[in-house]
Protein backbone atom coordinates (compact mmCIF):
# COMPACT_ATOMS: atom_id res chain seq x y z
CA UNK A 1 0.00 0.00 0.00
CA UNK A 2 1.01 3.56 -1.02
CA UNK A 3 -0.39 6.34 0.19
CA UNK A 4 -0.52 10.16 1.00
CA UNK A 5 -2.20 12.16 3.86
CA UNK A 6 -1.77 15.67 3.24
CA UNK A 7 -5.51 16.32 1.59
CA UNK A 8 -4.73 17.00 -2.19
CA UNK A 9 -8.44 15.26 -2.87
CA UNK A 10 -11.76 16.34 -3.16
CA UNK A 11 -14.19 14.20 -2.37
CA UNK A 12 -18.33 14.55 -2.68
CA UNK A 13 -21.04 12.87 -1.47
CA UNK A 14 -22.60 10.36 -3.49
CA UNK A 15 -25.19 7.38 -2.52
CA UNK A 16 -23.20 4.73 -0.48
CA UNK A 17 -19.78 6.59 -0.40
CA UNK A 18 -18.01 9.44 -1.89
CA UNK A 19 -16.54 10.47 -5.55
CA UNK A 20 -12.94 11.62 -5.76
CA UNK A 21 -10.67 13.03 -7.90
CA UNK A 22 -7.42 14.53 -6.93
CA UNK A 23 -3.60 14.25 -7.43
CA UNK A 24 -1.38 12.88 -4.92
CA UNK A 25 2.56 13.67 -5.06
CA UNK A 26 5.15 11.85 -3.03
CA UNK A 27 2.97 8.11 -2.84
CA UNK A 28 6.09 5.76 -2.09
CA UNK A 29 5.86 2.46 -3.88
CA UNK A 30 3.48 4.06 -6.21
CA UNK A 31 4.54 2.19 -9.22
CA UNK A 32 3.83 -1.38 -7.17
CA UNK A 33 1.27 -1.04 -4.79
CA UNK A 34 -2.08 -2.80 -5.25
CA UNK A 35 -4.18 0.25 -2.64
CA UNK A 36 -3.28 4.06 -2.01
CA UNK A 37 -4.55 5.78 1.37
CA UNK A 38 -4.63 9.39 -0.18
CA UNK A 39 -6.05 12.84 1.44
CA UNK A 40 -9.60 14.05 0.51
CA UNK A 41 -11.56 16.64 1.39
CA UNK A 42 -15.19 16.02 1.88
CA UNK A 43 -17.80 18.19 1.09
CA UNK A 44 -21.23 18.13 1.98
CA UNK A 45 -24.34 19.02 -0.15
CA UNK A 46 -23.32 22.74 -0.34
CA UNK A 47 -20.04 22.30 -1.49
CA UNK A 48 -18.88 23.55 1.99
CA UNK A 49 -15.70 21.32 3.35
CA UNK A 50 -17.13 18.68 6.34
CA UNK A 51 -14.22 16.78 6.91
CA UNK A 52 -10.64 15.79 6.24
CA UNK A 53 -10.11 12.23 5.16
CA UNK A 54 -7.94 9.58 4.26
CA UNK A 55 -9.64 6.87 2.05
CA UNK A 56 -8.43 3.75 0.82
CA UNK A 57 -8.67 3.26 -3.23
CA UNK A 58 -7.79 0.08 -5.55
CA UNK A 59 -5.08 1.42 -6.89
CA UNK A 60 -5.81 -0.01 -10.58
CA UNK A 61 -7.91 3.29 -10.57
CA UNK A 62 -5.75 5.77 -10.45
CA UNK A 63 -2.78 6.37 -12.75
CA UNK A 64 0.93 6.89 -11.91
CA UNK A 65 2.87 9.87 -13.37
CA UNK A 66 6.18 10.10 -13.32
CA UNK A 67 7.30 12.55 -11.00
CA UNK A 68 9.93 11.29 -8.99
CA UNK A 69 13.07 13.12 -10.04
CA UNK A 70 15.00 13.97 -6.80
CA UNK A 71 18.66 14.30 -4.97
CA UNK A 72 17.69 11.70 -2.78
CA UNK A 73 15.99 8.41 -2.19
CA UNK A 74 15.37 7.85 -5.43
CA UNK A 75 14.76 3.81 -5.06
CA UNK A 76 11.36 4.73 -3.03
CA UNK A 77 9.94 5.77 -6.70
CA UNK A 78 7.76 8.46 -4.83
CA UNK A 79 5.46 9.28 -8.09
CA UNK A 80 2.31 11.01 -8.52
CA UNK A 81 -1.07 9.39 -8.54
CA UNK A 82 -3.74 10.86 -10.09
CA UNK A 83 -7.92 9.89 -9.97
CA UNK A 84 -10.70 11.15 -11.73
CA UNK A 85 -14.48 10.44 -9.77
CA UNK A 86 -13.43 7.61 -8.77
CA UNK A 87 -16.00 5.47 -6.54
CA UNK A 88 -15.26 5.45 -2.31
CA UNK A 89 -17.41 3.34 -0.74
CA UNK A 90 -17.88 4.85 2.89
CA UNK A 91 -16.35 2.05 4.93
CA UNK A 92 -13.05 2.94 2.97
CA UNK A 93 -13.03 6.55 4.67
CA UNK A 94 -11.52 7.25 7.83
CA UNK A 95 -11.89 10.95 9.58
CA UNK A 96 -8.04 12.22 10.44
CA UNK A 97 -9.90 14.62 12.86
CA UNK A 98 -11.24 12.17 14.55
CA UNK A 99 -8.19 9.59 14.24
CA UNK A 100 -6.21 12.17 15.65
CA UNK A 101 -8.65 11.93 18.82
CA UNK A 102 -8.65 8.26 18.78
CA UNK A 103 -11.77 7.85 17.48
CA UNK A 104 -11.53 5.25 14.64
CA UNK A 105 -13.77 2.05 14.06
CA UNK A 106 -12.15 -0.94 13.95
CA UNK A 107 -13.08 -4.74 13.11
CA UNK A 108 -11.10 -6.20 16.11
CA UNK A 109 -10.88 -3.63 19.13
CA UNK A 110 -8.85 -5.92 20.86
CA UNK A 111 -5.79 -5.41 18.86
CA UNK A 112 -3.32 -3.11 20.55
CA UNK A 113 -1.73 -1.97 17.31
CA UNK A 114 -5.07 -0.25 15.59
CA UNK A 115 -4.71 1.56 18.56
CA UNK A 116 -1.57 3.70 18.60
CA UNK A 117 -2.49 7.87 18.64
CA UNK A 118 -2.77 8.25 14.77
CA UNK A 119 -0.29 11.50 14.60
CA UNK A 120 2.01 10.31 16.96
CA UNK A 121 2.61 6.71 14.87
CA UNK A 122 2.68 8.18 11.69
CA UNK A 123 5.03 10.53 12.55
CA UNK A 124 7.60 7.84 14.58
CA UNK A 125 7.77 5.91 11.79
CA UNK A 126 9.39 8.29 9.56
CA UNK A 127 12.00 8.38 11.93
CA UNK A 128 13.10 4.77 11.91
CA UNK A 129 14.92 4.93 8.64
CA UNK A 130 16.94 7.69 9.33
CA UNK A 131 18.42 6.28 12.43
CA UNK A 132 19.20 3.61 10.24
CA UNK A 133 21.00 6.02 7.80
CA UNK A 134 22.72 7.58 11.28
CA UNK A 135 23.98 4.34 12.20
CA UNK A 136 25.41 3.16 8.51
CA UNK A 137 27.17 6.92 8.20
CA UNK A 138 29.08 6.14 12.09
CA UNK A 139 29.84 2.89 11.16
CA UNK A 140 31.04 3.55 7.72
CA UNK A 141 33.74 6.69 9.54
CA UNK A 142 34.70 4.37 11.56
CA UNK A 143 35.74 1.71 10.08
CA UNK A 144 37.12 3.83 7.30
CA UNK A 145 39.25 6.03 10.19
CA UNK A 146 40.85 2.59 11.00
CA UNK A 147 43.52 2.90 8.05
CA UNK A 148 42.44 5.85 5.88
CA UNK A 149 45.11 8.86 6.26
CA UNK A 150 44.49 12.47 7.45
CA UNK A 151 45.67 14.38 4.45
CA UNK A 152 48.17 17.56 4.98
CA UNK A 153 48.52 16.01 8.74
CA UNK A 154 51.19 13.58 9.74
CA UNK A 155 48.71 10.78 11.43
CA UNK A 156 49.01 8.13 8.66
CA UNK A 157 45.41 7.12 10.47
CA UNK A 158 42.15 9.51 10.99
CA UNK A 159 41.89 6.68 13.83
CA UNK A 160 45.05 8.74 15.39
CA UNK A 161 44.12 12.17 15.32
CA UNK A 162 41.99 14.14 18.41
CA UNK A 163 40.12 15.82 15.99
CA UNK A 164 38.72 13.27 14.37
CA UNK A 165 38.39 11.28 17.79
CA UNK A 166 36.30 14.40 18.93
CA UNK A 167 33.96 14.37 15.68
CA UNK A 168 32.83 11.05 15.84
CA UNK A 169 32.37 11.25 19.86
CA UNK A 170 30.07 14.14 19.11
CA UNK A 171 28.36 12.46 16.31
CA UNK A 172 27.68 9.27 17.80
CA UNK A 173 26.15 11.38 21.12
CA UNK A 174 23.75 12.74 18.36
CA UNK A 175 22.71 10.21 16.92
CA UNK A 176 22.19 8.34 20.64
CA UNK A 177 20.25 11.40 21.43
CA UNK A 178 18.14 10.93 18.75
CA UNK A 179 17.16 7.34 19.66
CA UNK A 180 16.93 7.77 23.09
CA UNK A 181 13.71 10.59 21.80
CA UNK A 182 12.52 8.57 20.11
CA UNK A 183 12.66 5.07 21.80
CA UNK A 184 11.47 7.24 24.82
CA UNK A 185 8.16 8.46 22.39
CA UNK A 186 7.59 5.40 21.33
CA UNK A 187 7.52 3.72 24.28
CA UNK A 188 4.70 6.60 25.36
CA UNK A 189 2.70 5.55 22.35
CA UNK A 190 2.71 2.46 23.06
CA UNK A 191 2.19 2.43 26.58
CA UNK A 192 -0.86 4.10 25.98
CA UNK A 193 -2.20 2.13 23.58
CA UNK A 194 -2.15 -1.10 25.85
CA UNK A 195 -4.03 1.31 28.11
CA UNK A 196 -6.83 1.40 25.71
CA UNK A 197 -6.92 5.14 25.34
CA UNK A 198 -4.96 7.97 22.86
CA UNK A 199 -2.39 10.16 24.12
CA UNK A 200 -3.89 13.63 25.27
CA UNK A 201 -3.03 16.49 22.94
CA UNK A 202 -0.61 17.80 25.35
CA UNK A 203 1.86 14.49 25.26
CA UNK A 204 1.15 14.11 21.24
CA UNK A 205 2.14 18.17 20.86
CA UNK A 206 5.65 16.77 22.71
CA UNK A 207 6.25 13.26 20.66
CA UNK A 208 5.56 15.56 17.42
CA UNK A 209 8.49 17.99 18.55
CA UNK A 210 10.49 15.47 19.65
CA UNK A 211 10.47 13.75 16.27
CA UNK A 212 11.41 17.17 14.53
CA UNK A 213 14.31 17.18 16.69
CA UNK A 214 15.59 13.98 16.79
CA UNK A 215 15.63 14.26 12.62
CA UNK A 216 17.68 17.05 13.34
CA UNK A 217 20.51 15.74 15.70
CA UNK A 218 20.25 12.96 12.89
CA UNK A 219 21.27 15.49 9.97
CA UNK A 220 23.57 17.02 12.02
CA UNK A 221 25.70 13.66 13.34
CA UNK A 222 25.61 12.81 9.58
CA UNK A 223 26.86 16.34 8.73
CA UNK A 224 29.71 16.17 11.31
CA UNK A 225 30.83 12.38 9.97
CA UNK A 226 31.19 13.79 6.67
CA UNK A 227 33.97 16.32 7.68
CA UNK A 228 35.55 13.70 9.65
CA UNK A 229 35.78 11.46 6.66
CA UNK A 230 36.59 13.92 4.17
CA UNK A 231 35.75 14.96 0.65
CA UNK A 232 36.02 11.49 -0.60
CA UNK A 233 32.50 11.14 0.84
CA UNK A 234 31.25 12.64 -2.23
CA UNK A 235 32.79 9.80 -4.33
CA UNK A 236 30.04 7.79 -5.98
CA UNK A 237 31.31 4.82 -4.72
CA UNK A 238 31.33 5.74 -1.32
CA UNK A 239 27.75 5.37 0.44
CA UNK A 240 28.15 8.34 2.38
CA UNK A 241 27.02 10.45 -0.26
CA UNK A 242 24.18 8.50 -0.75
CA UNK A 243 23.11 8.53 3.18
CA UNK A 244 24.03 12.09 3.06
CA UNK A 245 21.23 12.66 0.18
CA UNK A 246 18.64 10.54 1.50
CA UNK A 247 18.73 11.67 5.28
CA UNK A 248 18.63 15.18 3.83
CA UNK A 249 15.59 14.09 1.55
CA UNK A 250 13.61 12.23 4.22
CA UNK A 251 14.18 14.90 7.19
CA UNK A 252 12.24 17.07 5.04
CA UNK A 253 9.37 15.11 5.00
CA UNK A 254 6.32 17.59 6.42
CA UNK A 255 5.66 15.61 9.29
CA UNK A 256 9.10 15.88 10.88
CA UNK A 257 9.45 19.72 10.40
CA UNK A 258 11.50 20.80 13.27
CA UNK A 259 9.43 24.24 13.10
CA UNK A 260 6.04 22.87 13.35
CA UNK A 261 6.73 20.27 15.95
CA UNK A 262 8.02 23.08 18.65
CA UNK A 263 5.83 25.55 17.49
CA UNK A 264 3.01 23.15 18.64
CA UNK A 265 4.48 22.32 21.52
CA UNK A 266 5.16 25.31 22.91
CA UNK A 267 1.55 26.42 22.32
CA UNK A 268 1.05 23.55 24.35
CA UNK A 269 3.68 24.68 27.26
CA UNK A 270 1.95 28.12 27.31
CA UNK A 271 -1.56 26.61 26.73
CA UNK A 272 -2.15 28.78 24.00
CA UNK A 273 -5.41 26.85 22.27
CA UNK A 274 -4.85 27.37 18.49
CA UNK A 275 -4.58 23.84 16.84
CA UNK A 276 -1.70 24.90 13.84
CA UNK A 277 -1.45 20.69 12.11
CA UNK A 278 -3.74 17.93 12.21
CA UNK A 279 -0.30 15.77 12.29
CA UNK A 280 0.01 16.04 16.05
Amino acid sequence: MTGVAAPAGIGERVPGGWRVSGRWSYNSGAPFATWAAVGALLKDADGAVADQALVLIRACELSVEDTWHTAGMKGTASNTLVGQDVFVPEHRVLSVPAAAEGVSPRSHPDETLYSATFGPMLVLCLLGPLLGLGKAALDTVVRAAETKPLSFTVHGRQADSVGVQTQLAEAALMLETARLHTYDAVDEVDRAASAGHPLDYAARTHVRARAGYAAQQILGAIGTLLNAHGASAFADANPLQRIWRDANTAARHAGLVPAVGFEVYGKSLLSVNERVSLMV
